[in-house]
């Protein structure tokens, strides 16, 4: 079984989790399964569909509100904008943003957290901003954690490609760090 050493002060939103600790601690951690990281997905699906709502009524406003002088229908701008491709890339922008803000603030999505999985590179690091948007186009919506079928350190094409790991924290992991 491959094992990832994370140390955890090199990271700053851990060390600010870490209060009352003041020595230098590693904890190690097994590489996440293909089924938790499966099922994590599906539960990212959630948060997702959130931010591209989200995403949907904030640009409708904003869009009502500037074509409101012309008084166009509210119906010919519903025809424009599904037809429009800029408009596509703004809410498939926006979840992608999503993802790579919670890679590269924490490690973990919602779905993550849930399952208690945790994005790193190998030295345990978080992904910079450019290595979270590579592996979030990497992925293929998700369906690039299938070749973690078929790898021996069970890493989706992403996460190889971005010399990343996916890992499973321990059940009392918050519990240390407070």
């Amino acid at each position: 079984m491959v094992k990832v050493t994370i140390p955890v002060n090199s990271n700053p939103e851990i060390q600010l989790m870490m209060k009352n600790k003041t020595n230098s601690q590693n904890i190690t951690v097994t590489l996440a399964s293909f089924w938790r990281k499966f099922f994590a997905w599906i539960y990212d699906l959630l948060g997702a569909v959130a931010v591209f709502l989200l995403a949907m009524i904030v640009g409708r406003l904003l869009i009502f509100v500037v074509l409101l002088p012309w008084n166009i229908e509210d119906m010919d701008m519903g025809i424009y904008l599904s037809k429009n491709y800029f408009w596509w890339l703004y809410l498939l922008a926006s979840v992608q943003y999503y993802y790579v803000w919670c890679w590269v603030k924490g490690g973990q999505t919602i779905g993550m957290k849930t399952w208690r999985l945790k994005l790193c590179k190998s030295d345990g690091q978080l992904l910079n901003w450019k290595e979270g948007y590579s592996r979030s186009f990497y992925s293929l919506f998700g369906l690039g954690m299938i070749w973690g079928l078929f790898n021996k350190d069970n890493q989706g094409i992403q996460d190889w490609l971005t010399n990343s790991y996916v890992v499973l924290l321990p059940k009392n992991y918050d519990k240390q760090q407070s």
